[in-house]
Order: structure tokens, then sequence, then C-alpha cells
């Protein structure tokens, strides 16, 4: 018999117990010399708080410790206790059995009768029935909570200035300290765990270490991200001193901004704390990228300059749009006028940074040929890796300018993707009375075919009536084409779709903010896996296009049974004969088909009868128009071969008055007939078995 009380947990315990108090004191010395190094240059009030938060952790990591070895001593108290304890019981059972044979002695002999028994008083006395008492085993911790914030509110002039790579020398020490120490924290939470069910004979009262412990972490982690916030807020300000009210914005996830709160400091700051605020919180920009544009467009409207300015941008729209164009340039309820300025201005800067790391490498290739050494192959590709997209961004930038005589154009997208995403508007979106978003399809990148698309968009644009724009939108990662060297078989399915979907959405809905009662006629045109995307934003809820013209389609969604299923007033489909591709020279779409059925969940033909879509010629022939020869989109602007949106194509022809609501002039889909090799292997089907 013996109480429960595992001794080898207890001593596991005491020894780890003992060992954390260690760590805790142990980590001081070096978190002092990075606390020290990052108060150096730190002034102001944030300085003030970073030394209170430092006092505080150093005051809380030794009252665990202290803690800690108090409990390593209760349970030695208590170690002892059971041992004695255990012993009691040992030794009252074994007189017990002793006395029990005595008296069977005596009971049979009864030789010495009363003196026989005080004998075996005298020399083998009865042990203490009194149990031992068992310690109380209390650890008691919790961590003072740290304020981190000046809280001097949006009218406090108060500054404060640091160096961020002394400021980064904290965050670096603290957190390598911190994972050393979550390392001993569980340590001390399995050897915890392992005393507790195995030694219940030990009373336990008011313990709350541990989860003081982890709290102490959680404070030493927010200290960490707290001042890294800080760091950054500086470098990004380029030095000097920053508001303390512009770090309160930045350095604390406690008490988030509200969409107004984040609104009302954009309208407020100057341009350095903005620079600090948006550099340092990230997700601020996230959470500004998902307000409703409908808030937004408000929100910026009340920012326009007064009647009569004869300027574009109040102030602060101008300080907005310039120091800060990747984030308000793509900001959806913001007018495009403002949206093309900061993209441009965006674009000439991402251009102008390539030029110059260009021009650096460039004169490092070639000291290294005047040494007479080759440059290091490293070097080389990432020499024509910048030259590429060098290229990509003029490609962009050449897409911008309007043919004489033709409508102006905005750059109404460019992201900071490589590469980027990036959409223009032939015509003011501002102002049209019809818009056509223009989505592409497989192997559709801004940087090699902005151009190329954009010249898709003024064909359209060119047969339409006056007061019509056209976006050639390459507003998401489309599937790149399957060949040699690439794998990637994603237009086979609607991955990228679903996520293009997405962003188109968003898109219509900024429009929808931006003109609001004056809203225009708004169209889809897609084409090949363009498709397949346009389809999807058109199953949102909240969505409605007025036409959705679809163009060589690789399929629409399974999802989508009929034309019933999308938010457009009406649908409308035109594609060229099947062929087969690298097999078939002869006039015809050698690319839709194969998409369709070779895919995984896009099989939809919307030139199916029953679907519900209005099917036009596309290879009618005759006055109808060009007829289109191939899955592309350009071919030529006079030749014998034609994509779907080439000059005086019977495809770019019933689109535009579809568009222009002249359905009246749209030719009937009439199929061309099969190929002559399609001829061949229908005829010798006639004589199979």
């Amino acid at each position: 018999m013996s109480v429960e009380f595992d001794d080898d947990a207890a001593a596991s315990l005491v020894r780890v117990a003992r060992e954390v108090d260690g760590r805790l004191r142990d980590v001081g010395v070096l978190r002092r010399g990075a606390v020290e190094t990052a108060a150096a240059d730190f002034a102001g009030g944030y300085a003030k708080l970073f030394k209170a938060a430092a006092a505080i952790e150093v005051q809380d990591r030794g009252r665990l410790a202290t803690v800690l070895d108090d409990l390593a001593a209760q349970v030695e108290v208590a170690r002892e206790q059971a041992r004695k304890e255990n012993d009691r019981q040992t030794e009252l059972a074994d007189w017990r059995e002793r006395e029990a044979e005595r008296e069977t002695r005596r009971e049979n002999e009864n030789f010495f009768g009363d003196i026989g028994v005080g004998m075996d008083r005298l020399f083998d006395p009865k042990p203490s029935e009194t149990p031992e008492a068992p310690p109380f085993i209390w650890a008691v911790f919790s961590p003072t909570e740290r304020i981190r914030a000046s809280g001097g509110g949006a009218s406090s002039t108060s500054e404060s200035s640091a160096d961020p790579d002394h400021l980064r020398t904290f965050v670096s020490q603290a957190r390598a300290d911190d994972s050393g120490l979550s390392h001993e924290f569980t340590r001390l939470g399995n050897a915890w765990t392992a005393f507790t069910s195995s030694c219940s004979w030990v009373p336990l009262h008011n313990n709350t270490f541990l989860g003081g412990f982890e709290r102490l972490l959680d404070e030493n982690r927010s200290d960490a991200d707290w001042i890294e916030n800080v760091a950054n807020a500086f470098a990004a300000a380029g030095g000097g001193a920053l508001l303390d009210h512009a770090l309160d914005l930045v350095a604390t996830a406690a008490a988030p901004l509200s969409d107004q709160e984040l609104l009302d400091e954009l309208s407020s700051l100057p341009a350095k704390e903005l620079a600090a605020m948006l550099a340092a919180s990230p997700e601020l920009k996230s959470q500004l990228m998902s307000i409703d544009p409908a808030e937004i467009h408000s929100w910026w409207t009340a920012m326009n300059p007064q009647t009569g300015t004869g300027t574009p941008f109040s102030t602060r729209q101008d300080l907005l749009l310039t120091n800060f164009p990747e984030v308000f340039g793509n900001l959806e309820g913001l007018p495009y006028t403002a949206r093309d300025h900061a993209n441009q201005t965006a674009l000439k800067s991402a251009i102008a940074d390539l030029e110059a790391q260009l021009a650096q490498k460039q004169c490092l290739l070639d000291g290294t040929e005047v040494d007479g050494g080759m440059p290091p192959f490293a070097d080389v590709v990432k020499n024509s890796l910048l030259q590429e997209q060098l290229d990509g961004l003029h490609n962009i930038q050449k897409a911008l300018q309007s043919p004489e005589g033709k409508a102006t154009r905005q750059l109404i997208t460019f992201t900071e993707d490589n590469p980027p995403l990036a959409a223009v508007s032939i015509g003011d979106l501002d102002t049209a009375d019809s818009v056509t978003y223009a989505v592409p399809g497989m192997g559709t990148t801004s940087y090699k075919d902005m151009t190329g698309w954009t010249k898709s968009g003024q064909n359209l644009h060119d047969l339409l009536p006056p007061g019509s724009a056209v976006v050639a939108w390459i507003g998401y990662e489309t599937p790149p084409v399957p060949g040699e060297g690439n794998v990637d078989f994603g237009v086979l399915d609607v991955n990228r779709a679903v996520a293009g979907g997405q962003n188109l959405a968003g898109a219509l809905g900024g429009l929808a903010a931006v003109r609001g009662e004056t809203m225009p006629q708004v169209n889809i045109v897609a084409h090949s896996y363009g498709t397949t995307t346009a389809a999807v934003t058109l199953t949102q809820p909240g969505i409605h296009v007025d036409n959705f013209i679809t163009l060589g389609s690789a399929g629409l969604p399974d999802s989508v049974d009929s034309a019933a299923d999308l938010n457009a007033g009406q649908v409308y489909s035109g594609h060229a004969r099947d062929k087969i591709p690298f097999i078939e020279s002869e006039s015809g779409d050698q690319w839709a088909w194969t998409g369709r059925d070779f895919s995984e969940d896009h099989h939809v033909n919307p030139m199916t009868p029953g679907f519900g879509s209005h099917a036009f010629g596309t290879d009618t022939g005759g006055g109808a128009g060009r007829a289109v020869t191939d899955h592309s989109t350009h071919m030529s602007d006079d030749g014998e071969e034609a994509g779907y949106f080439d000059k005086g194509t019977e495809s770019l022809y019933n689109t535009a008055w579809v568009i222009g609501g002249e359905t009246e002039k749209v030719t009937p889909y009439v199929p061309l007939g099969p190929t002559d090799q399609q001829e061949i292997w229908l005829e010798g089907m006639k004589y199979a078995p």
C-alpha cells in the first residue's frame, strides 16, 4: 500500500522547474544588450513606452523565475512527505502482520500472558496511525500588461525618432530569446502534466504559473511585433521624426482601425506618416482595398477641389495619387481619371527603377569583360530578366498611345505583380455611355500582349457609337499555353477562372460605384478561356451586364446549365468551325473545342442549341465579313488569315452590332461544314466494319 505519488514525475518537475528558472534568468543578459542598443538612438514618447515595456518584461521574468524556484522547493517537500507517508504505511502494515502472529501465539500458548504483551510493546512499539499531511502546491504568476500606444490622438504633435536598424536588433534578439523560452514552456507544461496526473496525493491550490508563462510569451511576442512595426515605419519614412499618433496607427494590432477611421487618417496624415503607416502595416492596404467601392467613392469625392479652381485634384488627392500610386491606382471606387494618373505615375517610376538597375548591372558586366574575365552566369541571367521586365513595361506604356484621331486611353489597373495585372481603357470610363470589358484567354500577359490586346479593343471601339469605351482587361493571371517545357495544364480547369472572375466582379463593382445614377450600358466580350472567367463573374451575386458575348469559347463552367444561369440581359456566341490542331491547315478554330472536351470542369459549349445563347456567324463568308480562320485574336489586318478580333471580320462586326444595339444586322450562325480532311475521315467511316 502507498500513496498516489510518482516520485520520478515529481523529481522531473523539480529538475525542469529549476532549469527553466535558470533559463529565464540567463536570457536577460543578451536581451538587456538588445534593449540598450535599441534605446541608444530612441527618443520621444515611443522611447519612453519601449523602456517601460522592457522594464516590465525584466520584472515579470524575474517574478516567474522566483515562482518556479518556489514551486521546485514545494515539490521537494512533497517528495519528502510522500516518502515519510509511504514509510509509515509500510511500517504500520508490517507491525500489524507481526502483531497478528504474536496474538495467535498467545492464544495457543498463553505462556507469558500479560507479561508477554508488555514485552512485545516495549521492544516492538506500534507505528503511528496518523497520516503525514501532504503539502499544498501553490504557484501563482500573472504578467503585467504593457502599454504600446501613446494615446495622444490625432491632434497630438508629439514626435519620436529612432534608428530602425537598432530597433531590429532588439526584434531579432527578442524573438530568438522567446523561441528558446517557448521550448522551455513546453517542457515545463509536459512535466507539470505528468506530475498532476500521477501525484494526486498532493493537493493543488491556485496554480496559474503556466497560463501566466504563456501570457508572458504573448506579451514578449507583441513587443517584438510592435517594435518591428515601429522600425518599419521609421525605415519607410527615411529617417527623422514621426508623429506619435502615426506610430500609434501602425504599432499595435490591439485596437485595429475601423474602415471610417482608416479613411479619416488617409484624409489628414502628412505624407511621411502615411508612407510609414502603409509600409509598416500592409494589412491596412488590404483593409483599404476591401472597403465597399461606394464608400470609397463618397470619401474620395468629398475631397474634390472647389469648382472653378481649374485643377483636376485637390491638394490631398494629389498627395495620395502621387505618393502612393500603387495603392490608389488600383482602388475600386476612385474615378478613373485619378486611377490613370496614379498608374501612369507608378509605371514611369517602375521603368526608371529598372533602367537604373540595368545600367548598374551593365557597368558590372562591362568591368568584368575589361578585366579579361567572363561575367558570372547568374549576373547575365539577372540582366536578361531585368531587360525582359523593362521590355514588358515599355509594352504597357506603348499600349497607352492613342492612334491619331482616336479616343484617349487610360491605365485603370497596374499592379506590382510580375508581370503586373493591367487594364487599358479606350475611352473615358468616367463619362462613357457604354463600357465593354474585353477578357482574354490563355497565355495572355501584360508584358507581351498588352499592345496586342489593346489593339483588339481598339478594333472593336472603332465600330462602336460615339461615347463608347472598351477596356482591354488583363486583370487576372491567365493559364499559360501548354507546350514544350511547360507542363502547366491550368487551362483545363476552372481554378484561374475563379480567381479572375472575382477580380472582374470587383472591377464591375468599382464601375457601378463611380458611375452611380449615370451607370452606362455594360458589356463583356470574352475570348477562349476568358469566357470561362467571365462566366464565373456573371454567377456572382450583385453583378449584371447588358450583353455577354463569347468568342471561340474554351467552355463555360459545368455549373452553368444555360444562359439563364448568367447575370446577363442577353448572351451571344460566335465560334468558327472546329479543326484538328497541327494536322489541318484549312480555316477553323483548333483550340476552343479541345479546351472544352479535354477540360476537367468547363465543358459547356454556349453554341449548343438549347443553351439559350444567340449564336452568330464568324465564318459565313461572302459579304458578311472576313471569315475567322484560327483560334487566335489576331492573324492579319486584311489578309486571308483572320482571328476573332481582326479588322473587317464577321466576328468583330457582329460583336459591335450587339453592343451598339443593332442586333437586326447580326448574321445568323450557319455551320461551315467539315474540312476536306474531315470529309475524308467521314467517308472512310462509312466503310468501317
